[in-house]
């Protein structure tokens, strides 16, 4: 039984993520985005293609509002939102290894793929994707500051 549970939840995962081509949504990155993460301690990264679909526009949305909700004074956290397919931001695809919509918290060479639990909450539970992008962001910002 556990077995089965486990299989269609997969299964669900696979297709949400297949499925993020099925908008024509279209926002491309700039260079500013670029830039603005550049000089943050910590960026938030949210990668998407040129098509999304309802979760994945979701994650942008609640993602987004809690980086402006809880970090707007601190200058040392940004969120940038990435086109992976735009071919101005290969290098930090690459780096990332981002095939899919993708949600990073970095800080220097640290990182936290919340991918999964974006997928899972953005829709159903945003108050939890929320908390787990708050924790990130401030335990990457504690070990950026401890390196002072």
């Amino acid at each position: 039984m556990k077995n089965n549970i486990f299989v269609f939840a997969l299964f669900i995962f696979a297709f949400t993520l297949i499925s993020c081509g099925g908008s024509t949504e279209k926002q491309s990155a700039n260079s500013e985005n670029t830039e603005i993460a550049e000089t943050a301690k910590v960026v938030v990264y949210y990668f998407h293609g040129k098509q999304r679909c309802k979760t994945c526009l979701a994650i942008q949305k609640v993602v987004e509002e809690t980086v402006a909700e809880n970090f707007a004074e601190n200058t040392d956290v940004k969120f940038s939102e990435l086109d992976y397919s735009d071919k101005a931001n290969e290098v930090i695809t690459q780096k990332y290894e981002i095939a899919n919509s993708s949600l990073f918290v970095v800080a220097g060479e640290s990182f936290t793929n919340l991918t999964e639990v974006a997928f899972a909450n953005a829709l159903r539970n945003p108050d939890d994707l929320k908390g787990a992008i708050v924790t990130e962001v401030v335990k990457h910002l504690n070990k950026q500051y401890s390196l002072e």
